[in-house]
This record gives C-alpha cells, sequence and structure tokens, in this order.
C-alpha cells in the first residue's frame, strides 16, 4: 500500500510537470491564416494575398492577422498590442508564401509589387530570391528595422 501511495504521487508530480512545461513553450510557429475568410486585425479588410498575409503572436498566445505588413506595423505602433507583449512576427516568404520569422528575412520595398494596403514591401527568405525579384521589379532592400522607421 505505501509503494502505491509513493508511486501515485510520483506519477502526479510527472503530470503536473509535463502540464507546466507544455504551458512555458509558448509560440510553436505560425497558425495558418484562412486567406479569404480572415480579416485584418488593423484595416477590418480580407486577408487574401499568400504573398502579403502577415501574423503577429503575443506572449499570452493571442493571435492577430494582417493583410500587409503595413497594418501589423501601424497596429503595434498604435499601441492596439505594445511591442513588449509581442512574442513573434510572421511574413510570408514572397517565393512560397510560407509564414517564417520577420527578423530573419531578408525585404524588398518596391512600387511593383502592389500589396494590398500599397505598402509594397515583400519579405524573403533568403537574399539570392530577393536579389531575382529586385532585378525584375526593382526597388530597394530594407531590413526589418527599417520597417518600423
Amino acid at each position: 500500500m505505501k509503494n502505491f501511495r509513493i508511486i501515485c504521487i510520483c506519477l502526479s508530480s510527472l503530470m503536473l510537470m509535463m502540464l507546466g512545461l507544455q504551458a512555458c513553450q509558448g509560440n510553436n510557429g505560425p497558425k495558418p491564416i484562412k486567406y479569404g475568410t480572415d480579416q485584418c486585425a488593423y484595416c477590418k479588410m480580407t486577408v487574401s494575398d499568400q504573398r502579403f498575409g502577415t501574423q503577429l503572436q503575443t506572449k499570452k498566445g493571442r493571435v492577430y492577422n494582417f493583410d500587409d505588413v503595413s497594418c501589423m506595423v501601424a497596429y503595434v505602433k498604435e499601441s492596439k498590442v505594445k511591442k513588449e507583449e509581442v512574442a513573434s512576427y510572421y511574413l510570408p516568404d514572397y517565393t512560397n508564401n510560407k509564414l517564417m520569422p520577420a527578423e530573419k528575412m531578408f525585404y524588398l520595398k518596391s512600387e511593383e509589387l502592389k500589396s494590398p494596403m500599397r505598402g509594397n514591401v515583400a519579405a524573403f527568405g533568403n537574399k539570392a530570391d530577393l536579389e531575382k525579384t529586385k532585378a525584375s521589379l526593382g526597388g530597394k532592400i530594407l531590413t526589418w528595422d527599417d520597417l518600423w522607421k
């Protein structure tokens, strides 16, 4: 009987630890955006273009989708979500539409991109794709920090 009690206590402790670790995991990457259905948290337009739809996730796990990076930046600048509350920013790679961490991407601003809110900024997962697009569309290379100025 004593061994049974010890086993129950150990199992209970192990389960509590596992639940605690799961809660601490926080952000597990971008959540799928439902293009054509989800609304931009800033301008309320439907998020429809996979090349430009972005996502912000808070430290508490709340997810906000945007139809253009300019809407996401404006949303934070206007303190709808405070910058210190943001866990992650995700932007789609212009070449394959896969959402990736914003800080790891390369940016091109070109009037030829014609993004939904005319921010006209595209993100790229690698510099070679950015250079190839810049050669055909023109524009200016930016950094993540440049988008916040």
